[in-house]
């Protein structure tokens, strides 16, 4: 059997400290400019007093985490697999704000690898849950990845 099933840990070396800049960038890149992300003035007015990161920009970073430095790619290596497509996200839940200077560390694992009709082709489902340096779950989702065996 591979080392590669249900439960097995995704390997998530690095944590990620978001500061106003890292803010700012992530905004103007995916567009989420409302005023809650990118007005400070308006953001003093609301109950996390300061801007907050809008969630899919969490998910786009609570998910950088969990494919840093290739982690998941290697991890499939191991038994003979590689990423061939990303296919969807489903569950996807903000569960507290993320704000200036919060670090995030991605807790992910696989919740099952299984074969699809394509004798080459696999589905990968993992679900990460990101947590601040509090110890407070920031997101949870499931990612679903199609993924061939090598050879």
């Amino acid at each position: 059997m591979g080392k590669v099933t249900a439960g097995t840990k995704i390997p998530c070396r690095v944590c990620r400290t978001l500061d106003a800049g890292d803010f700012s960038l992530l905004h103007q890149l995916t567009w989420f400019n409302m005023a809650i992300h990118s007005n400070a003035e308006y953001a003093k007015g609301t109950w996390f007093k300061e801007r907050s990161l809008a969630g899919p920009v969490i998910f786009a970073v609570a998910d950088g985490l969990v494919h840093q430095a290739d982690n998941l790619a290697e991890l499939l290596a191991q038994d003979g697999y590689e990423i061939h497509a990303y296919l969807g996200v489903d569950h996807l839940k903000v569960t507290s704000p993320v704000l200036f200077g919060d670090t995030l560390k991605a807790d992910a694992e696989v919740i099952e690898l299984r074969a699809t009709k394509n004798p080459e082709r696999f589905l990968l489902v993992y679900e990460n849950k990101t947590y601040n340096q509090r110890n407070q779950q920031v997101i949870e989702y499931r990612t679903t990845m199609m993924v061939t065996k090598k050879g």
